[in-house]
């Protein structure tokens, strides 16, 4: 049997525990000075996990002594095994023999005790370095997690740890590492994810639990838990949420309480008992089956941890969360109510001469602009396409991808014809995407590509009504293809039919094209039929596609009651520019009729009647932010702080100093925002 599936039922009939902390029982045995000389004849003094080599019978101790307290799941000394971590002190090339030995340590300690069921958890750190914020490549990162799993696999381990966490990117890349390791140790170790959550309610990225959940939920991991940062009495309304939105196991294991500095050493306050009795009030919530301590708690914690748990057993998970994408700060439902979910089409190099422009002059703090102001407008997710003749695209995407990460709040839909280039995003994007996108023009090779990278980085996937033969036309032809796409996503690659969208096509009704006069209607009733088939799939639209051609004030106008029917049929989503829709409210009884009658009912006249209908249509192109004028100069730095918006907020700050002083502008208006 897997230690999955041992694990599993175990958790049917009891609690499983893990260790404590590790830092602080090293401190507290006085490690011999003998013991931090490297190979070298270096003092590395600090670095813990060079004692797995040096002063081996020392941390066997420690996890002996957690092992007699009853702990189930026995970590191994590896938080900092990293190569990056490790380089700190010279010692980056050791990174695969001191997870090895760590490993090997735990794994004998392990086999030493029967009495109850035990385990080697291979603990993996987030390190020094945070992606997201551009300290360390994800190459790097993937590769140097994988060597510590590697080393871990071979040292014995039985499960993963990925503890205090801080950056869902930095999680990715270590699940694709241990994912890496499994397959080349032909191994199956089961994956824990732990998460730090800070006293302002967020990782130190900014990630709140819901968007952490919807970044985690394709992902296949044993539990998803939380770790250091706060005491239990801090974390409990963190694990209350992540109860009621994760659907596997939940681990907890909390410091002895919120640090404090006592005679310039840190002191944590709780004792075992009063530990033990606040992590036991975790069990009222579901899912919650694994229970431990991190900083400041001993075997003694541990201990009485264990004889608390010992008469419960966990209740089964219940948690469920809505079909959802994120960015690294906020999670979006794709089911919007009221629908649609608006994605905004403006960072787009082949649809937006603007944007086009930025790209060619590799200016791409101005292409963060061009996304900045489709968040100002309420778009609710980003497509973003950097493709163009005679540029590097995945350099281009790594370029832009990497700012949108750090500093769009809103999700995004990296768009891309070449699977090189998607990938190039989906390495910068902590949150969980959209692809855009996948079909069968060039048959199911393709399409397996790009199924590969949704799976592996945890992405929802449009899915284009195109084949071998074209682009689909009609409603029979866009149900078939869409059915065979559907097949292939979800029986042969595993993919959630929640994380799939289908974009139905449309075509022009504004060419004069008689094969395409009725192209409104084959489209509605395509979305109709899709959902009724699909009822858990999403559909979308590139919406501006229906009036290519006509003058731009009549496009407006056809776009906003095209988008109208197709919503009336069951659309989810829409790929527009989000400043182009009109409310139904603000389009006459007339406007709407020729609208429709172009859209529904055609004859070789409705064109001709529609374009000179829209003649002399005007359209205030105008678009103040009323609510951002309403401000006062301190409120707009704020806002602009937060939204990122750097070429608004200088001049703004400048004027401001005339009125308000430099310490006032500094200390009580930025540093507050920040």
């Amino acid at each position: 049997m897997s230690t999955s599936k041992t694990i599993k039922n175990l958790l049917k009939t009891q609690f499983l525990v893990i260790d404590g902390a590790m830092g602080t029982q090293i401190q507290d045995l006085k490690i011999p000075k003998e013991a931090w000389i490297d190979k070298d004849g270096r003092n590395q003094e600090g670095c813990n996990e060079l004692l797995n080599d040096t002063a081996s019978e020392l941390i066997s101790l420690i996890h002996r002594r957690y092992a007699k307290a009853g702990a189930n799941l026995i970590s191994t000394n590896t938080f900092g095994t990293m190569p990056w971590v490790l380089d700190e002190y010279g010692l980056g090339s050791r990174a695969y023999e001191l997870s090895y030995k760590g490993a090997k340590l735990v794994r004998d300690i392990c086999d030493e005790f029967d009495d109850i069921p035990r385990f080697a958890l291979g603990a993996m750190g987030p390190g020094t370095k945070l992606p997201s914020l551009g300290h360390i490549e994800y190459d790097q990162m993937l590769q140097g997690y994988k060597e510590v799993a590697l080393g871990l696999i071979d040292g014995g381990c039985d499960i993963f740890l990925l503890e205090t966490c801080q950056d869902p990117l930095q999680i990715k890349a270590a699940l694709h590492a241990c994912q890496d390791a499994n397959n080349e140790r032909n191994s199956s170790l089961p994956i824990m994810v732990s998460a730090t959550i800070e006293l302002s309610g967020t990782m130190l990225i900014g990630t709140d639990v819901q968007t952490l959940v919807t970044i985690l939920e394709p992902f296949d991991i044993l539990s998803l838990g939380l770790n250091c940062g706060t005491g239990p009495e801090q974390v409990k309304k963190h694990l209350k949420i992540l109860s009621e939105l994760w659907h596997k196991p939940i681990s907890i294991h909390a410091n002895a309480g919120l640090p404090q500095n006592r005679g310039g050493y840190t002191y944590y306050p709780m004792g075992p008992e009063e530990f033990a009795t606040k992590q036991k009030e975790f069990c009222q919530f579901d899912g919650v089956s694994f229970l431990g301590g991190c900083c400041g708690t001993t075997p003694q914690h541990i201990l009485a941890l264990a004889k608390e748990l010992s008469s419960s057993k966990p209740k089964s998970p219940t948690g469920a969360i809505k079909p959802s994408i994120a960015s690294l700060f906020k999670s979006v439902e794709l089911h919007q109510t009221p629908a649609p979910l608006l994605i905004g089409e403006r960072s787009n190099a082949t649809g937006s001469k603007a944007f086009r422009e930025l790209i060619l002059a590799s200016d791409y703090e101005g292409t963060l602009n061009v996304g900045q102001a489709q968040v100002r407008d309420g778009a609710h997710c980003l497509d973003v396409n950097v493709e163009f003749a005679g540029r590097n695209g995945a350099s281009d995407m790594k370029a832009v991808m990497k700012l949108y990460n750090q500093k769009i709040a809103i999700p995004l839909m990296p768009d891309a014809t070449k699977v090189e280039t998607m990938e190039e995003a989906l390495k910068c994007i902590g949150g969980k995407p959209i692809i855009n996108s996948v079909n069968l023009e060039d048959g199911e090779e393709k399409l397996d590509a790009v199924c590969k990278l949704a799976k592996r980085y945890g992405a929802a996937l449009v899915c284009l009504t195109i084949d071998e033969k074209g682009m689909a036309k009609t409603t029979q032809d866009k149900l078939r293809i869409a059915s065979r796409i559907y097949d292939l996503c979800v029986n042969r690659h595993g993919i959630n039919p929640s994380n799939l969208i289908f974009d139905m096509l449309t075509f022009t009704v504004g060419s004069g094209d008689i094969e395409y006069r009725d192209a409104a209607v084959q489209t509605i009733n395509a979305i109709k039929q899709l959902h009724e088939k699909y009822p858990q799939v999403g559909s979308t639209l590139g919406l501006s596609n229906i009036s290519f051609g006509l003058s731009s004030n009549a496009r407006i106008f056809l776009n906003s009651i095209f988008l109208h029917h197709c919503l009336e049929a069951g659309l989810t989503s829409v790929i527009i520019n989000v400043k182009h829709i009109l409310p139904l409210a603000k389009i006459s009884n007339e406007d709407r009729d020729i609208c429709e009658e172009l859209l529904f009912s055609a004859d070789d006249t409705t064109l001709f009647r529609f374009i000179e209908h829209f003649s002399d249509k005007t359209i205030d192109g105008s678009s103040i932010d009323e609510a951002y004028e309403a401000l006062n100069d301190e409120e707009k730095i704020k806002k602009l702080l937060l939204d990122g918006d750097k070429e608004r907020m200088l001049p703004l700050v400048l004027s401001a100093k005339d009125t308000l002083s430099a310490d006032k502008i500094v200390n009580e208006i930025l540093i507050d925002a920040m």
